[in-house]
């Protein structure tokens, strides 16, 4: 017999979160936004999606932001940058131009400040104390307004402490309009699963207003609920999951396959020295792999098989089955 109002009270079903990558870049990336694209995991299926969609005017934030930084700035996708490491800058060539020129707009913190500001944002505090950078030249006023910043006064703020008078540094929450990463797994409801080297990932899952996530594996949900210590952000939190192996190639997947070393070497070491590089291997890599599945193929055609399995993780029991906790079913009292 049905009870008045007992619909109410069923329980919710979760929404499904599957999309493909062009539908979640274009409906959850917007022009200028503030986008988090990795650290220590990179998604590059993703970032080539925004180059291929012709995003304009991100910011682009993570603790470090190396090779996808790189090529979004070359492709005229971003005109900011905060962070405490910009590759491209390292040597001479098109992203240091663009940033002498006031092209390429920056601001220097460290990767462990990012990393504090990312969980702030996470927890939901409007900014965070530390005490990082003081005594340094960072602090030192003629430094403050080089001709690259775009925060002015809100890069930070220095106080006493009212509780024992010593000097600390505040920084301002970071919460990006969009946070993209890779990672191992995730369930069609968005549960995202991801382990090994995280860097500042985990608080940038948190602090994003959306976030959209390349996995390997599309997993049953009840392999999430085995496992449930490897799930680092809830499907309620996620606004997208792309089902896109080798997501982080040329970069590393724990478990997956190791960083490519050599393709990096001869697909990005000359890209930012100039244009014609650049646009060589946008032709070839981005515009000419409209997909991951693209991509992946003409790797193998390009460098052969063996090239890709040389990468590949040594094969392990299965992430699926979860682990055990030795938890009993049944509670015992004495």
């Amino acid at each position: 017999m049905a009870v008045a109002g007992s619909s109410s009270r069923l329980p919710r079903v979760p929404e499904r979160k599957l999309l493909s990558a062009p539908e979640a870049i274009n409906r959850f990336v917007s022009d200028g936004d503030t986008v988090y694209a990795g650290y220590t995991s990179v998604c590059m299926g993703l970032t080539y999606e925004i180059v291929r969609q012709r995003k304009r005017h991100l910011e682009i934030v993570g603790g470090s932001v190396g090779i996808q930084a790189t090529v979004l700035a070359l492709s005229g996708c971003i005109d900011r940058v905060r962070a405490g490491y910009i590759a491209g800058a390292l040597r001479p060539g098109i992203i240091s131009e663009m940033m002498d020129s006031g092209e390429l707009k920056y601001e220097d913190y460290s990767n462990q400040a990012i990393a504090l500001m990312l969980m702030a944002g996470a927890l939901g505090i409007p900014f965070i104390p530390t005490r990082s950078f003081l005594g340094s030249d960072y602090l030192d006023p003629a430094n403050e307004g080089h001709p690259g910043g775009y925060l002015g006064n809100n890069k930070w703020a220095q106080l006493d402490s009212p509780f024992d008078g010593q000097k600390t540094l505040l920084l301002p929450a970071l919460t990006p309009d969009v946070t993209i990463l890779p990672a191992q797994r995730a369930d069609e409801f968005g549960n995202v699963q991801l382990w090994g080297h995280m860097g500042d990932a985990k608080w940038a899952f948190w602090a994003g207003k959306k976030v959209v996530v390349a996995v390997e594996e599309i997993v049953p949900n009840e392999a999430i609920r085995n496992d449930p210590g490897r799930t680092v952000v809830p499907g309620f939190m996620v606004s997208a999951v792309v089902h896109m192996p080798y997501s982080a190639h040329p970069s590393s997947m724990a478990g997956y396959y190791d960083t490519d070393y050599a393709f990096q070497r001869q697909a990005f070491d000359g890209i930012s020295r100039s244009s014609e590089a650049f646009a060589a291997f946008a032709d070839e890599w981005i515009y000419g792999c409209p997909d991951r599945e693209t991509y992946v193929r003409h790797y193998v055609e390009t460098f052969g098989q063996d090239a890709l399995q040389q990468i590949r993780a040594d094969t392990g029991p299965d992430a699926g089955q979860g682990i055990r906790y030795t938890y009993s079913n049944e509670l015992r009292f004495p």
